[in-house]
């Protein structure tokens, strides 16, 4: 919980691109000027720089990126040509060519402000948070005498940003610290300041000064955290009163959005206490408080689905997988149920979703969305298909028996025998205790007339389990395989003598 709630609140950060070439724009002549300018001095690079800033104000890009590439070709230490550069580049989705750009003005002019701040936000939108920081790092270096209050305000907070997202929580925290030194009545700062201590596993350092804020505002987020904290030292009841209190203010601040954040975090706590009909019931008053909450649906499925109650989960699964379009936890989820209830071609459509959802980050779900594409390929008879979903998740998870044994039926089916006993073998190896590990194993040993090794697990099955008629049955064929006749006899007549009629017919054959 304590990540989730952090990211959704510092990573939709405000930091503003070039708030100080602004006003050096407005105060420029008008774009006809210019032109004629640079046509009456053509070798002036300041000239040239001053269209691009006039361009790039009315937003004429092209022009003014020819412009600037005039003045950098005619000076190419004139800063505020590259400078220009990079808001062109910048605001044309060009985020490489931007960041060359500041590059060269933070190379050229290393203690200016803006080129280091710019090249920040142009590393963050291109998603490379530690060099991100880094810049952030170098502009507040550079922060004297250039940067106005709130541009270092924006840096502190850009930088608390990008450690969030590099998983330095402590160093997140104190950023936002920075920042609230210099705007110390902002709540949102003081809670994601709170919300970085919390999943830096310091939430005690951070629960008085959530306390007072929690106290002089009707914000149910910091009742939240409080409640996290508490859960973290094994307060539940503190916690529960907590997430009951951040309720009653969404829902007095008309917060329905909030509201419902709440009662799925409510729920949450209620579930991971067992009390699963209270979480259930959170949940649906959840999802009836805010309609649009995928997450108070996906949580209500789930929940049914642990409670062993698969076509009740359905419906609110389905309604959380269309609500959440893009993402793969509800869709991953509705795979899973579909699956259960024998729904096998909408559950491998639901899994296949979330394998093109999905990021190369998500193992996890993609381990678990082709083991259910393999099985439904395997229940329709694709086996072929079965075998390579199977072998990807034996290759994610080589210690997981299941993922073994299906990769041996896959193969078996396809008449693959010896590597079929390959895959039982490992199975078999990681969960001694399976015996249907142990049944294929010894059927793959005697489809490839491996009898000997058929034979010795065939006994330990029956010695495992002396009513087993069909492994009495086959033993009596690997003995029989091995010219030891009147073992097979004994091992057929036991068969016969617990129903298994094949037995009793196998010696006149």
């Amino acid at each position: 919980m304590t990540m989730d709630i952090v990211k959704r609140s510092v990573l939709a950060l405000a930091v503003a691109l070039a708030a100080g070439l602004a006003a050096v724009v407005a105060a420029q002549p008008q774009l006809t000027e210019l032109q004629a300018a640079v046509r009456e001095r053509p070798e002036d690079a300041e000239a040239w720089t001053r269209l691009g800033n006039a361009a790039y104000e009315g937003g004429d890009l092209e022009t003014a990126k020819d412009a600037y590439l005039e003045a950098v070709a005619l000076d190419y230490l004139l800063g505020d040509a590259h400078y220009g550069l990079g808001l062109v580049e910048y605001a044309r989705g060009d985020y490489q060519a931007a960041l060359f750009a500041f590059n060269e003005v933070t190379r050229l002019f290393p203690d200016r402000f803006d080129g280091h701040y710019n090249r920040a936000v142009t590393l963050a939108t291109l998603r490379r948070p530690s060099e991100s920081a880094a810049a952030f790092r170098a502009a507040l270096g550079a922060a004297e005498p250039e940067a106005t209050q709130l541009d270092r305000l924006n840096a502190h907070v850009g930088l608390a940003g990008q450690l969030v997202r590099t998983g330095d929580y402590a160093a997140a925290a104190a950023s936002f610290g920075d920042a609230l030194a210099i705007r110390p009545d902002d709540i949102d700062l003081a809670y994601n300041r709170g919300a970085a201590l919390v999943a830096a596993d310091r939430g005690l350092e951070a629960l008085a000064e959530l306390t007072d804020v929690e106290a002089r505002s009707g914000d149910y987020r910091f009742s939240v955290l409080i409640a996290e904290v508490y859960v973290e030292q094994g307060q539940v009841d503190f916690a529960l009163r907590a997430l009951e209190r951040a309720v009653r203010k969404a829902r007095e601040a008309s917060d329905r959005v909030g509201e419902a954040r709440s009662l799925v975090a409510l729920g949450e706590l209620q579930r991971g206490l067992g009390r699963e009909r209270e979480a259930a019931a959170s949940f649906e008053r959840a999802a009836e408080v805010d309609p649009a909450s995928w997450e108070a649906r996906y949580n209500l499925g789930t929940s049914l689905l642990a409670a062993g109650q698969p076509r009740a989960a359905l419906a609110p699964l389905q309604e959380a997988a269309r609500m959440q379009e893009n993402g793969i936890e509800s869709e991953l989820a509705l795979a899973g149920t579909l699956d259960q209830l024998g729904m096998t071609a909408e559950a491998i459509a639901s899994a296949r979703r979330v394998l093109e959802r999905s990021t190369p980050s998500d193992t996890e779900a993609q381990t678990q969305a082709r083991f259910i594409v393999g099985r439904g390929l395997y229940l329709r008879g694709d086996y072929a298909g079965a075998e390579e979903a199977f072998a990807k998740v034996v290759q994610a998870r080589p210690s997981s028996a299941s993922a073994q044994l299906w990769a041996g039926l896959a193969q078996y089916m396809q008449g693959d025998f010896q590597s079929a006993a390959q895959f039982y073998e490992r199975a078999v190896q990681l969960d001694p205790n399976s015996i249907e590990a142990r049944v294929n194993l010894a059927a793959a040993y005697l489809a490839s007339e491996r009898f000997g090794d058929a034979a010795e697990v065939y006994r330990l099955l029956v010695q495992q389990n002396p009513q087993d008629a069909e492994s009495h049955f086959n033993l009596g064929w690997s003995l029989y395989a091995l010219q030891r006749d009147e073992d097979a006899r004994i091992a057929w007549s036991a068969a016969c003598q617990l129903g298994h009629q094949a037995g009793c017919t196998a010696p006149r054959q």
